[in-house]
Parts: C-alpha cells; sequence; structure tokens
C-alpha cells in the first residue's frame, strides 16, 4: 500500500503521526488535531520545502497514535521525538538535554549540581542554559558570592578539617560546624534568589544583613556582604533591558533558512532582562509555528523555569493546548502572546537580531566544515563528505608505559564521548607500527561484530604508520575501508628540501598531496591529528604518573592498594600529591597525621648537603 492509501486510511481524530522508512526507522514525528487532513497535505505535492520532498521520497509506512485531545497529542509528541530522535523533526544542539542548574533546599547543606533533565524530585531547578560554559560561569559567580559547599555528601561526612577552599574564602565549612543550620538556610535561600535573577528582592535582603553585622562591630562580615552587593548591581548593569512590568517572561526569536536556523530566548527575572541564550537547530520540515510549539514543549520540562508570559513572534498553531500544558507544568498562569508594539515588540526586535547575528557566526562555520568535508572527499575518492572520521595516535617515552589513543569526529566536529583510550598490550618496546597495529586491529574487530564502521580512518604519521594500518585492513579483510596518513612537515626529499605544510599520505600514491596553509581540508585534518595527538598525551601523562606514585607509594609502610586508591582521587596526579602539604595530605579520609608525614617524607627525601 503506498503513502496516499495508507493515508486514505488514517481517522479524522486528534493524535500523533509518525514516517518511518524501508528499514521502520522513524523520520518524523508530528501531531495533528485531524490526523487523516494533516497528513494529505505532505503528499499533495504543493509544499516546496526541501526537506518534505526528502521525508516524502524516503517514507514507505506511516504509523498514527489517535488520542482525546490537542493536548495529548502534544505531550506524545513530545516523548515520541525524544524517544526516536527523528531525523526530520527539529534538532536543537543542546534539545534532548538542555542543561539546568539544580538546587535541593530540603538538604541539610544543600549543594549547586548541573543537571541535564529535571525530575520531579521537589529540587528547583534553575535554566537552561545554552551551554556547559554558561552554566560554570554561573556556579563560579553563585560559590565566589554565597559560599555553598561543592563537595559530595561522602566527602562532606567524612572531612574532619576544612578544606582548601574555606582557606580561599568560597565555602562556609558546613563540615565541621563552622556555620550553623540556620545561618546556611539562609545562604541557600540567597544563592536561590541570584540564580532566579530576582536581585529586587535579594539586594534589600543582603542590605539589611549588612547593617545588622556593621552594627555587631563583624567588620569582616559586613565587607564581604558590600562585596556581593556590588558584583549583583555590576551584573543588573550589564542587562540589555529592564522591564519592572513583568517579573517572568520569555521573549522567543527566530531565524532561519530553509531547514537550518536558530531560535533564541530572552529571559526576564525578576524584571531584568538576562543573558540571551540561543540554540542553532537544522533538518526542521515544520512551519514557524509547528518549530516555534515543538520547541517550548521541549524546553519547558516539568519542575523547570517556566515563566508566567512567553512573547512569540508567530501563532502557534497549538496555542491553547500547549498554554494548558504549560501551566499544569509551571503549577500557576502561563500566558503566550504575539505583542505587535510597545516594550514586548521591541524585546522581539532585539532578541530576533540576535537569532540572526548567532545563525550567521554559526553557519559561517559549519559552510567552512561542509566545504572542508567536501574537499576531503574529493581528495580520498569517498562517494560522499565522511561523516564520521576516527583518528589514532600513539604516545610512550622510551617505551615505557605505551598507550594510545582514538578521537572521533562527527560531520567535521569532534564527538567526545565516542573517545576511547587504549593501553597497549602486545607491544613492549618504542615500536610505533606495532602499536598502530594492534590498536586498530582491536578497534576494527569490534565494528566487525557491531557493524558500524567509520567512513574515513586517519592515522598520524607516514607511510610507516599508514602501512601497518593497511596491513591490518588486509588482514580482517577489510581493504575497502577508507584510510589516509597525515604527516607534518620534515625533509624527506632527496634534493633536502623541507615540505611547507603537513602532507596528505594515500594508499598507493607515491607522491603525498599538499595543500595550501589555509585551505579548510587541511586545517579540518589538523584539528583531528592535533585532538588524537593531545589526548594520546594526556592519557601517557596520566599513566607515568600513576605508575609513578604507585611505585614510590608501595615503599612506604601502611599504605596499601586502598589507600593509593584514596591518594590518587584525593589530588589527580603525582604532582599534585607532592605539592601537597602534611596537612592536606591528612585531610584524606583513612589518613591521619603520622601516615601523612610519612607520605610527606616518602616524597620528599631530605637534600644531600654534604661537601663533595
Amino acid at each position: 500500500m503506498d503513502l496516499q492509501d495508507q493515508a486514505d486510511t488514517l481517522p479524522t481524530t486528534p493524535g500523533v503521526y509518525l514516517f518511518k522508512d524501508v528499514d521502520g526507522e522513524v523520520l518524523y514525528v508530528g501531531k495533528a488535531t485531524n490526523l487523516r487532513s494533516r497528513v494529505r497535505q505532505y503528499l499533495s505535492g504543493h509544499d516546496e520545502r526541501f526537506m518534505v520532498r526528502y521525508l516524502v521520497a524516503a517514507a514507505r509506512r506511516i504509523e498514527v497514535v489517535p488520542v482525546g485531545s490537542e493536548k495529548e497529542a502534544l505531550l506524545l509528541e513530545n516523548s515520541l521525538i525524544k524517544q526516536h530522535m527523528p531525523r526530520y523533526n527539529v534538532k536543537l544542539r543542546d534539545d534532548k538535554a538542555f542543561l539546568r542548574i539544580r538546587l535541593d533546599s530540603r538538604q541539610k547543606w544543600a549543594r549547586l549540581t548541573t543537571s541535564r533533565r529535571p525530575k520531579p524530585d521537589g529540587a528547583r531547578y534553575f535554566g537552561p542554559y545554552p551551554s556547559a560554559t554558561s552554566a560554570r560561569r554561573t556556579l563560579a559567580f553563585i560559590q565566589r558570592h554565597f559560599r555553598l559547599r561543592t563537595c559530595t555528601d561522602r566527602v562532606l561526612n567524612s572531612r574532619s578539617r576544612p578544606c582548601l577552599l574555606h582557606q580561599m574564602n568560597r565555602c562556609v565549612a558546613p563540615c565541621v560546624g563552622l556555620v550553623s543550620e540556620a545561618a546556611y538556610a539562609e545562604i541557600v535561600e540567597d544563592a536561590a534568589l541570584a540564580l532566579a535573577g530576582k536581585n529586587r528582592e535579594l539586594v534589600p535582603r543582603l542590605r539589611e544583613r549588612m547593617g545588622a553585622l556593621a552594627e555587631a562591630e563583624d567588620y569582616e562580615g559586613a565587607a564581604r556582604m558590600r562585596d556581593v552587593i556590588q558584583a549583583l548591581s555590576a551584573a543588573t548593569q550589564k542587562q540589555v533591558v529592564a522591564d519592572s512590568a513583568v517579573d517572568t517572561r520569555d521573549t522567543w526569536g527566530l531565524y532561519r533558512e530553509a531547514d537550518r536556523g536558530v531560535v533564541a530566548c530572552l529571559p526576564t527575572r525578576g524584571g531584568q532582562v538576562l543573558e540571551p541564550r540561543a540554540f542553532p537547530f537544522e533538518g526542521e520540515i515544520g512551519d514557524d509555528g509547528e518549530l516555534l510549539s515543538a520547541v517550548l514543549n521541549s524546553y519547558y520540562e516539568a519542575d523547570g523555569d517556566i515563566p508566567g508570559e512567553v512573547l512569540l513572534p508567530v501563532a502557534l498553531p497549538d496555542a491553547e493546548a500547549l498554554a494548558e500544558v504549560l501551566r499544569e507544568r509551571r503549577g500557576g498562569k502561563v500566558r503566550l502572546v504575539e505583542p505587535r508594539r510597545g516594550d514586548g515588540a521591541e524585546l522581539l526586535t532585539i532578541i530576533t537580531n540576535a537569532a540572526r547575528s548567532r545563525f550567521l557566526t554559526t553557519h559561517s562555520e559549519a559552510d567552512r566544515i561542509a566545504k572542508a568535508l567536501a574537499g576531503l572527499a574529493e581528495i580520498v575518492g569517498l562517494d560522499t563528505p565522511p561523516w564520521r572520521i576516527e583518528c589514532y595516535d600513539n604516545s610512550n617515552l622510551l617505551g615505557e608505559e605505551p598507550v594510545a589513543s582514538q578521537v572521533v569526529f562527527v560531520d567535521g566536529r569532534p564527538a567526545k564521548k565516542e573517545y576511547r583510550r587504549y593501553h597497549v598490550k602486545t607491544v613492549g618496546q618504542a615500536d610505533d607500527y606495532a602499536t598502530m597495529r594492534e590498536i586498530l586491529g582491536r578497534r576494527l574487530r569490534r565494528a566487525a561484530e557491531e557493524s558500524e564502521f567509520p567512513d574515513l580512518i586517519v592515522v598520524d604519521g607516514g607511510r610507516g604508520q599508514l602501512s601497518a594500518a593497511l596491513d591490518v585492513l588486509r588482514e580482517l579483510g577489510l581493504e575497502d575501508q577508507a584510510v589516509i596518513g597525515l604527516s607534518k612537515p620534515r625533509t624527506e626529499h632527496a634534493r633536502g628540501d623541507r615540505d611547507a605544510t603537513d602532507k596528505i599520505i594515500l594508499p598507493g600514491r607515491d607522491e603525498p598531496i599538499l595543500l595550501r596553509p589555509d585551505n579548510p581540508t587541511l586545517r579540518l585534518l589538523q584539528h583531528i591529528r592535533d585532538e588524537a595527538h593531545r589526548f594520546a598525551i594526556g592519557f601517557h601523562r596520566d599513566v607515568r604518573s600513576k605508575a609513578r606514585l604507585t611505585s614510590q607509594l608501595d615503599e612506604i609502610a601502611g599504605i596499601g592498594k586502598a589507600r593509593r586508591v584514596r591518594l590518587l582521587k584525593h589530588f589527580g596526579s603525582f604532582s599534585g600529591l607532592q605539592a601537597a602539604s602534611v596537612e592536606q595530605i591528612a585531610t584524606v579520609e583513612g589518613f591521619g597525621p603520622t601516615i601523612a608525614a610519612r607520605v610527606y617524607s616518602a616524597l620528599h627525601p631530605p637534600r644531600d648537603t654534604s661537601p663533595a
């Protein structure tokens, strides 16, 4: 049965529809008040959007889930999109999990953490934040000025003396009772107000407290409170505009070209407009209203920071149902508004311009990456630009502790969750070629089991490393796997010339390919190679540090494996432990002054000062 015949049999009730390909993969999820009518629109041939043409060409089956109301369809659509991550639904860079800051003030000694998914656990969630950097910057500000604890519950309960953060005046040290529960709870509430952007409520509280501290002649505490007030005032002055009439509001802007673009949000909290948040997307086939509806449904998760008013540049097809969903999630009224004049219209202009600016910045980079990948496909002889590129490098010091790294770039960008580290098992000396054969063999055998191969393998090195990689491919019967080498400039020619730039080494080609230093394909390959090198060097440094630490600690009486592990976890490396004082070592769980002094002495043997 073709798609048109399937569409003709669909019910006319509200529900959710799924386009699937020949393998049953979900290509697109949508909702409708009338399923039959909505799906027929895709098949009518009147929709000129090229992504719709691709969707219809790839689809083989239409499945529907009828529901009782538009609101139920909205909720089910959001759930199915998150479950299947369809190719043609909007893909915000942070869509699957916007970053938020979590604060559970019900804890005796509450602390701030980050969360990718709000849970109905009674905690407060602030954000979302457009990036981990933005969230870390906010956390650092709160930590510097409100001094909440950062340690885990296990560390909190096992500590017997204040940590380094307390010495730096960045923590009030609840672990050792240097602050009362009531005072700490007050600090937690202050931090929550700051995170919510409610400075108009927070600053008077702080001024009152500063006056009380000065009256009690606690001038140091009063000065600290003054510094917090000044920091909050400085942050407030950086805001774009202020609107005292609205306490909580989000203003949404949209800029798009075909199936890609940027949606941006301008939050207002406590009457102050905060930092804009921009989210690039690509692959969206819905119109502007459908797109924004999907974004808002995903962005405003339950228990998230949902404002009382949302300003929008276009009408939403399901505005009434979405407003009802948001009201239930917020536990209060939520207005969806399309302002035509006044302050609201001005805010829309500001955030729309911000979305356009972000789009131009983002897609100048995206276009550069696309050009680089297209050039790479042409050089290697691939039919399409390589989607998944893997690069391998190894590291050792005179053959000691050999390790290797695998980095992965997907669509020209680092996919750090896919990075892998390897301990070299079969090579007992400095042999880069043997190491390459072992590591690549391990990786490709696993790939064969899982039927997941990269589009291109890049090895860091010249013909020797490339030959080692080709040996592995022949051994495994994978001669069709694309592989290249990237070699650094060095004098390799008979006439003694030095290449001006890195060389791309291809199998079966005698002469390397030399590209201009500013060529985007070469720059992408260099970025991938340098990332593999950085990752391998970092891993090797960690391994050497651990081996060195283990070797030295083995000679100390009373230091077994468990204590070694605690030291390494606490200080991170040999150099970190070596820089620690006796007092700092003694704070590690299971260590007291006596053992700490023994460790310190072993790491700092007395120098021989006798005359030669």
